[in-house]
């Protein structure tokens, strides 16, 4: 009897929850989003869209969107809450959220489990390595010396034309190493090994990707894109779309460094030296290993490598003169659905 009343306690704090305003805002955040991630993949597939500019701003719909859309909708359309309204929904997440099942709401219980998972995968993998590495950033303890642009022809070149100039330090390391800090100590790290190993073309493309790093770190629309998703820190779909605009900002800051180069063969060659080392050879036949989840993150990272490399390799896509005009078509079409989802 008494598991019971505590049993029935739980649903109904749950039950609470879900109908207050957090719990309505989180829910119908997700909602919106899983629609804005269909309309952005369906975009993305219909218009062939290649350029990683586009895609980048496609796959930011579904991270921005549910920001907004929530209380954007009470406050331009009151009616929403009534039943005649909820008649001619497309889907109404409330007949859901109260489906019982056993005496349980397995839909609550579920988005519940899956919100606190995305939230601690946000505050581990996101969250504290940022802070961790503000707090480490201008710190440059390795560095051993500062590389003088106006000797190293490489280097020089690559900042020639660039708005954002910010220092270059050496770092006395055996293994191939290579980034950037941004911020107020804006800096590129290079080891030195990659400095022996690298060729001055490959090392003058490397560096300049970095410092397209820098560059585009000052960017309105990707800071307040990342403020946004952080917003949104419980929803799965929001962490999907955002990996996949960070996935494609790599691409971008490829053609930044392209750009100023002259040389995408160049940053093709100095990829492969990077990041892509032969592969271990594959385990005997007949003998199956469970593949770890580093293992896995390192195979979908050399398969982004891979990725980038190949598209470098075939030249530049054309400018479709879309940029706005998908992204756009996107957002639209996403709020008209998302409006007629409670």
């Amino acid at each position: 009897m008494e598991y019971t009343w505590q049993w029935e306690s739980n649903a109904m704090s749950l039950s609470g929850f879900f109908h207050s305003f957090p719990g309505l805002y989180a829910t119908q955040a997700f909602f919106h989003s899983v629609v804005a991630s269909i309309v952005a993949e369906i975009a993305i597939k219909a218009w062939n869209v290649r350029d990683p500019a586009i895609r980048q701003r496609v796959f930011l719909v579904p991270v921005v969107a549910p920001v907004f859309l929530f209380p954007l909708f009470r406050f331009i359309g009151p009616e929403r809450d009534s039943t005649y309204f909820r008649l001619g929904t497309i889907f109404e997440s409330g007949r859901w959220l109260e489906l019982e099942l056993l005496g349980t709401h397995p839909v609550m219980g579920g988005l519940v489990l899956v919100f606190t998972i995305t939230s601690l995968v946000f505050l581990f993998q996101e969250l504290i390595p940022i802070v961790r590495h503000s707090f480490e950033s201008g710190k440059p303890e390795k560095a051993v010396g500062t590389v003088d642009c106006l000797e190293d022809p490489a280097i020089r070149t690559a900042m020639e034309t660039l708005p954002v100039v910010p220092a270059v330090f050496v770092v006395e390391e055996d293994d191939f190493l290579i980034y950037s800090t941004t911020g107020k100590t804006a800096a590129v790290y290079v080891s030195s090994s990659l400095v022996t190993t690298l060729t001055e073309e490959e090392l003058r493309s490397a560096v300049a990707h970095e410092i397209s790093h820098v560059v585009r770190s000052r960017h309105p629309m990707l800071v307040a894109a990342y403020l946004l998703r952080a917003l949104m820190f419980f929803n799965p779909v929001v962490l999907m779309e955002f990996r996949r605009a960070a996935q494609e900002e790599e691409k971008v800051c490829d053609e930044f460094a392209v750009s100023v180069t002259g040389n995408r063969q160049g940053l093709a060659r100095a990829l492969r030296k990077l990041y892509l080392p032969p592969e271990a050879p594959p385990p005997p036949q007949g003998r199956k290993t469970r593949k770890t989840a580093k293992e896995i993150e390192e195979r979908s990272h050399r398969l982004n490598i891979e990725s980038r490399i190949t598209r470098l390799e075939a030249g530049g896509d054309p400018d479709s003169g879309m940029r706005w005009l998908v992204p756009a078509s996107v957002a639209v079409t996403a709020v008209l659905i998302d409006y007629f989802i409670v």
